[in-house]
């Protein structure tokens, strides 16, 4: 076990961002400037052991924990080829699938990822709430069912094998009464629809339904978030490193671009540029994808891309796209002015889908319930 403090961008590609490093006997500690969201400027630059890092963000012990699984593929293949992209020993023609494991790897794991889904969720599920507890919308589609709709449910109850026991000696009552079973649907759905067309029932009803949809569709509930979380780490367990992510990556052009001021590391490690973009995002999809980039060090990027783009050179502008696409911090190997003012943007552009975007589903939603409302008054 690596402990239950996991870090969410591990300290190998943290220590490219060092301020200092104390040698030890047997071991040396590495030092960096954390910058975090609603911060103010930072007055002590911390180990990497403090940095970017989560408590049992991979799982607890005695839970589904990727911690394990991600320590090993890191120590035994990424270090090392991050080692030899920032010595300038990797012969990127012949790393290009290495490469693409790793960015693979780094584009899944991550809080941004996480947390984009939880907040896709959260407003996907608060966009339900709203829909199905609308008490015309319960009133038009879950309430006075045509007749027809009721004798057919009703005919397959009574012809399920689930119900025999209870349905067989009824069925048995009313023959002795002399109803057949058609008979006896007939006046079970007689009885039903005359109860639906009832007020005080249709107002319980509705009440029974506003209540269950309120509940069932709590954006706040936490057994969500857990869900997402056990989801994410039960991934990242069984595949740590996506195939279907590596062989588009390792389709582009890896290089190292070297830069003469100072870049940062986020925490959502990778950024990206669709086809055509110039603006940058935290994840992308990846037959979409037109450039990568992933700093390795305080003046060494990966970058790599599709034969018609051409890269971002303005550290300026990759340091702001850092920081806007990640959650909540970054590190650097300097404590300066500019470093600091990027604090107000963190965040800022971070999530996985946009409002606009959740919207558009949702809007899709309230279509096909109108399709229903319309299809019910037929």
């Amino acid at each position: 076990m690596s402990g239950k403090r996991h870090h969410i961008v591990p300290r190998f590609l943290q220590k490219g961002f060092a301020s200092r490093i104390i040698k030890r006997k047997k071991k040396e500690i590495v030092f960096t400037w954390l910058y975090m969201k609603n911060a103010a400027q930072p007055d002590i630059d911390f180990s990497t052991k403090d940095t970017i890092v989560s408590e049992n963000f991979y799982g607890k012990v005695g839970e589904i924990n990727a911690d394990d699984e991600i320590t090993k593929v890191e120590k035994e293949k990424f270090s090392p080829l991050v080692d030899k992209m920032r010595n300038g020993t990797c012969n990127f023609d012949d790393s290009k699938t290495e490469i693409a494991e790793l960015i693979a790897h780094f584009s899944i794991r991550t809080k941004v990822v996480r947390e984009g889904f939880t907040d896709i969720s959260q407003k996907m599920v608060g966009g339900m709430r709203e829909i199905t507890t609308n008490e015309q919308i319960i009133e038009d589609v879950f309430l006075n069912p045509p007749e027809s709709v009721i004798k057919e449910q009703i005919e397959v109850i009574l012809s399920d094998p689930k119900y025999k026991e209870v349905i067989e000696p009824a069925l048995q009552f009313f023959e002795m009464l002399g109803l057949q079973k058609n008979q006896v649907s007939d006046l079970l759905s007689e009885l039903t629809h005359s109860e639906l067309e009832n007020k005080e029932t249709q107002k319980e009803t509705k009440e029974t339904l506003g209540s269950f949809f309120s509940t069932l569709f709590d954006e706040s509930n936490p057994i969500l978030r857990n869900s997402i979380k056990e989801g994410h780490n039960k991934s990242l367990v069984n595949t740590t490193i996506p195939l279907s992510r590596v062989e588009k990556y390792e389709q582009l052009n890896w290089n190292i671009y070297k830069t003469t001021s100072t870049l940062i590391l986020g925490d959502v490690a990778c950024i990206f540029r669709e086809i055509g973009e110039k603006s940058f995002k935290p994840s992308c999809d990846i037959n979409k994808t037109g450039q990568i980039y992933l700093p390795i060090s305080s003046n060494q990027m990966i970058v790599g891309t599709i034969d018609r783009e051409e890269i971002e050179t303005d550290v300026k502008i990759l340091n702001e796209a850092i920081a806007s696409c990640s959650y909540e911090q970054f590190v650097c190997s300097e404590n300066t002015q500019d470093k600091t003012n990027l604090i107000q943007i963190i965040g800022t552009n971070s999530q996985i889908a946009s409002d606009q975007e959740i919207q558009i589903e949702l809007d899709e939603i309230r279509k096909n319930v109108q399709i229903m409302k319309d299809e019910k008054a037929e």
